[in-house]
């Protein structure tokens, strides 16, 4: 068949160009795609930073310009503490001066002037028509000691910024307001200045200049408390995903439940407030030219391909009844090869010997790919290694086999608790799981200096140790498989091993071994050939057990994967154990 595959190449100059034609435009257009929408990601992105500096530039000015305004009528308030008349002259004159602020007021300390009364707030607030009102709102129905902007200005002793807040007494709408401390002459905080701004303020600075037409902006706190900006369900959605991000700044890719993708940034503003610029722009609008070019060529490309197609369909229609005989075949074939050697690559490819520590494990799947697994390395002075087996046989076990080796290496990196590094596997494992398979799994830790063991059991038949010349099962809780409820909260254990021990781990696979009369080897022949490998190393351990069970079985057809797991620990000889 091959000849022929050869042959009809060699001979078929043409069906070659064609291929190479296609293969060449189709590379072409995606690198070029590619290399446009990386260049307009860059391009936007330099774009945006750069006008949320603008903005973030024109917030800071405005803020500065009013804290400098507030604090100089504090220091000018301080001046004069002893004519609490000339106080309503000076609000006034500032609201009359300065068109951004809706009111102002003076919030003394309690019974500060007794002639005053207890609650003393002279406030003046801009009417609708341009006059200037003024009030003393303080009082027990209208207790600014209770008010945000009061407390923490007092409580900071510089300037504050409060977050948005209906002020019903004074200003009689939405404000946000800053305060600033006044002192006497012995440096005491007497008051607080403080001017109240309307959202209409700040949303006139915020959305000044915007690249894109789609883009939207937002001022918030820093809890994301809305600032400036429409409480949309866009806002929402970027709030959840900064929080999510635990960054003060940063660029985040969007994608809403109905598909819309969008691209938001954020950065704090600084200063006296902890204020976040928040933009957001449509995906479309960013790389909608892109894509419509691309579609446009979509069409002569699919045409230049089906006419690519059906020229190679009539040259290899010859070859189709030969291909067809062996193609499933060698197909299945190839990937269960593939996949064993897969397999076998992911397990430790040779026996872990240090200095007073010596591991060995050993795996002969009953199919061509299997469903068992083990591993151990050693990181921190501790051995962490774990052994498992999954329901089922074949190429879905050997699947869910792979992921739960990588979950375990991957969460053993940075956690020493077993129980721990069990409950995120079997979080990982549930997801998702529409075939309801389960993993038994047992995962230990061992501190090398020690000898402290702790682990955690997951439906797994529980280890055999070897301490002093006799072997002893280890007590397990009986925990869930992996991959059966996700919230199940898994416990850890804990023993001590003794110099000079074994620990022997192996899967159900040994204990259920049988011969042609239907009779399992069990765990009691397992310990009678425990027993007489006392003093041997992991290899040789493994080695005569594993002859024990091929002389039991006697050319038995295996039917169940075959894992086992021996450590030999003497921590008298341990010294600075790397990762293997």
């Amino acid at each position: 068949m091959w000849d022929r595959v050869k042959k009809l190449f060699k001979t078929n100059l043409s069906l070659k160009v064609i291929i190479v034609a296609a293969l060449l435009l189709e590379l072409t257009t995606g690198v070029m795609y590619y290399s446009a929408q990386n260049i307009i990601q860059q391009m936007m992105e330099r774009m945006i930073n750069r006008e949320m500096a603008s903005v973030y530039h024109r917030i800071c000015n405005q803020l500065l310009k009013e804290e400098v305004a507030i604090n100089n009528l504090a220091w000018m308030v301080g001046d004069e503490l002893e004519k609490p008349e000339w106080v309503d002259d000076v609000i006034r004159k500032y609201v009359e001066n300065n068109h951004d602020a809706l009111g102002c007021g003076v919030a003394f300390v309690p019974n500060y002037y007794a002639q005053k009364g207890y609650w003393y707030e002279p406030y003046a607030r801009r009417q609708a028509d341009g006059t200037i009102k003024m009030l003393q709102v303080g009082s027990p129905q209208h207790d600014y000691t209770q008010s945000e902007f009061y407390q923490e200005t007092m409580a900071k002793g510089t300037g504050y910024w409060s977050t948005l807040y209906l002020d019903a007494d004074g200003a009689k709408t939405v404000v946000t307001s800053y305060g600033t401390p006044v002192k006497d002459d012995k440096g005491k905080v007497v008051a607080v200045v403080c001017a109240d701004y309307t959202r209409d303020w700040l949303d006139k600075v915020l959305n000044v200049g915007k690249a894109y037409e789609s883009m939207q902006r937002f001022l918030t706190t820093g809890n994301y408390n809305l600032l400036a900006g429409d409480d949309c369900t866009l806002f929402k959605e970027a709030v959840a995903e900064m929080k999510a991000s635990g960054n003060e700044e940063g660029y985040i890719k969007l994608k809403s439940e109905d598909g819309t993708k969008r691209h938001l940034f954020f950065h704090p503003v600084g200063g006296d407030t902890d204020w976040v610029l928040v933009n957001i722009v449509d995906d479309s609008e960013v790389f909608g030219t892109l894509r419509h070019v691309r579609q446009f060529l979509l069409l002569p490309v699919m045409a230049g391909l089906l006419l690519i197609g059906f020229i190679i369909y009539r040259s290899k229609r010859n070859l189709e009844r030969l291909r067809q005989l062996n193609a499933e075949k060698e197909r299945i074939d190839s990937e269960l090869r593939v996949a064993n050697r897969i397999q076998q690559s992911m397990l430790p490819k040779e026996e872990m010997r240090d200095e007073g520590l010596a591991v060995r494990g050993f795996l002969k799947p009953a199919r061509e790919v299997g469903g068992d697994l083990y591993d151990y390395f050693v990181r921190d002075n501790q051995l962490f290694f774990c052994i498992g087996d999954v329901s089922g046989k074949g190429t879905p076990a050997a699947l869910l086999m792979a992921v739960t080796h990588a979950l375990f290496r991957s969460t053993s990196a940075h956690e020493h608790n077993p129980a721990h590094i069990m409950q995120r596997i079997n979080e990982t494992a549930c997801q998702d799981n529409e075939s309801n398979m389960f993993v038994t799994l047992f995962i230990g830790v061992l501190d090398l200096p020690t000898g402290h063991l702790s682990y955690c059991d997951a439906g797994h038949d529980a280890p055999v140790i070897m301490e002093n010349g006799r072997w002893r099962m280890e007590n397990c809780n009986p925990n869930l498989p992996v991959g059966v409820f996700d919230d199940y909260t898994y416990s850890l254990q804990e023993t001590q091993i003794a110099p000079d021990s074994t620990i022997f781990l192996y899967t159900d696979g040994l204990t259920e071994a049988m011969n042609s009369e239907h009779q399992q080897f069990g765990l009691e022949c397992v310990k009678t050939v425990l027993a007489e490998c006392d003093g041997l190393q992991p290899k040789k351990i493994l080695a005569a057990v594993t002859d024990a069970v091929r002389g039991f079985v006697n050319g038995t057809e295996q039917s169940d994967d075959l894992t086992m797991l021996a450590i030999h620990y003497k921590p008298e000889n341990i010294k600075n154990n790397k990762s293997k």
